[in-house]
């Protein structure tokens, strides 16, 4: 396993330059749902842990299963192409070497999106990624832009910080309790069953959290857009309620240092947040091996992990569940391994693997209309991609 950076952790690691880590982020999903299978987080844990625990149970992880003596580390790919049967790989500083084959697992929160506004401005711009501590905020007159998990962090941060806080969305958007009935929220939605029992699960919770919004006076999504994916935690409506949070709507231009928005308003900012989300980048390797035109948001993959015509390189965590993911990537690394132990052991299990890969994708959303589903098709219904992963677990078996 080769890895740039220094030690194992991902963004989970706040002293990488290029980790997303502030002083006060936390796991979003509880401990008992993010955690890994078979290896739980320790009970001394709260519920929804901090990125330094998160750490710590990362690196627990790779003590325990023996994975350290497999991973380099400070060792960067700076190309891999395909050679005859097999991938060759350069790493930077070290002559090429050859593998049979490649798993990418860069993950896909790598690269910010960060939108361009008309105008002239004067102000400092920053990508949410960039926030690290409250004192940035400090006696500032701050705007947020964007409706998900990173635009609620640094809202509830800019919120007891700022001189004053602006929110500017496209969008209304859900909050989602972090408890309900003294449970967290998302250990009493992990449904497996029926795609229909589910759909109507679905529909029954969001009706709730859009009479939750209305109620609060919270700008909530147009139906007819789809179901949105809601952010976790009761701050966001604390301070919308409080009145700490002015809401906005999109931004038109910026002029030095005042915004316009689209609904005739404008204000003086100091600083903008842009917590518009990451896009996939892989520069390693040629897009046309990973089905990904130039067009195109992401690469379009068999279950996120194949590519339909490039033979033995896999795609780990591209995906982008409704809810915790981490058991998402087991099983996809599960499906990669039973593939190639295939290869060996029943070759006629894995050709099939091999056609079907080639055709369609099936539907990962169970049926359900989720917000801008063809912009944003990282986005799965957990259970269904689960079942489809599992589906070829077992016939490849």
């Amino acid at each position: 396993m080769l890895e740039s950076a220094s030690g194992l952790g991902g963004i989970w690691d706040a002293a990488r330059a290029d980790s997303p880590m502030s002083r006060n982020t936390h796991i979003i999903a509880s401990k008992t749902i993010q955690a890994f299978p078979g290896f739980p987080m320790p009970a001394t844990y709260p519920d929804y842990p901090s990125h330094a625990l998160v750490l710590d149970y990362l690196r627990a992880y790779a003590r325990h299963f023996g994975l350290e003596p497999h991973l380099r580390f400070n060792t960067r790919v700076a190309r891999m192409e395909p050679s005859g049967t097999a991938w060759r790989v350069e790493v930077e500083g070290e002559a090429p070497r050859e593998y049979a084959g490649v798993v990418v697992a860069t993950g896909h929160d790598r690269l910010a999106r960060v939108p361009r506004f008309p105008g002239e401005p004067t102000l400092q711009v920053l990508h949410s990624q960039d926030f690290k501590h409250p004192q940035q905020l400090w006696n500032k007159r701050v705007l947020v832009v964007g409706a998900g998990q990173s635009a609620a962090d640094v809202l509830c941060e800019s919120a007891m910080n700022a001189a004053r806080t602006f929110h500017s969305t496209r969008r209304g958007f859900y909050c989602m309790p972090k408890y309900l009935m003294g449970r967290p929220t998302d250990t009493l939605l992990q449904l497996r069953a029926p795609t229909f029992l589910r759909r109507v699960a679905y529909a029954l919770f969001f009706g709730f959290l859009k009479r939750r919004s209305r109620a609060l006076g919270i700008p909530i999504p147009a139906a007819e857009r789809g179901l949105v994916i809601p952010i976790l935690g009761d701050q966001l409506h604390h301070h919308y309620t409080h009145g700490d949070i002015h809401h906005k709507g999109d931004v038109l231009r910026v002029e030095g240092d005042r915004v316009f928005f689209d609904d005739g308003t404008d204000e003086q900012i100091d600083v903008i947040f842009l917590a518009t989300g990451y896009q996939p980048s892989y520069p390693f390797i040629d897009r046309k091996h990973l089905n990904w035109p130039e067009s195109a948001h992401h690469p379009s993959l068999y279950l996120h992990i194949f590519p339909p015509e490039t033979d033995m390189l896999f795609v780990a965590g591209l995906v982008r569940p409704v809810g915790a993911h981490w058991d998402i990537y087991e099983s996809q690394g599960q499906l990669i391994a039973a593939y190639l132990q295939a290869r060996t052991r029943a070759p006629d299990k894995a050709r099939h693997l091999e056609r079907v890969r080639r055709g369609p994708q099936p539907d990962l959303l169970a049926g359900i209309h989720f917000y801008n589903a063809q912009e944003y098709p990282l986005v799965v219904e957990k259970q269904e991609y689960l079942h489809h992963v599992g589906n070829h677990l077992r016939k490849l078996g």
